[in-house]
């Protein structure tokens, strides 16, 4: 039986979160206070290096 091509796996959820300070992210420069989204992952690496702060973060459904 054939795989269909709708079985991709699914996507983690995105968390929006406001830049304490510049941040490339997905090769493009932010700047501080722009807000993006990420995976809850990365927003605990983000928070662990100071890029984005615990008091800044946004949920996003």
């Amino acid at each position: 039986m054939a795989k269909s091509e709708n079985s991709a796996a699914p996507q983690p959820e995105l968390v929006e979160v406001v830049l304490a300070k510049d941040h490339t992210h997905k090769k493009r420069l932010c700047k501080a206070g722009e807000k993006i989204n990420v995976t809850p992952a990365q927003h605990d690496w983000l928070l662990s290096k100071g890029v984005v702060s615990a008091a800044g973060e946004v949920t996003n459904g």
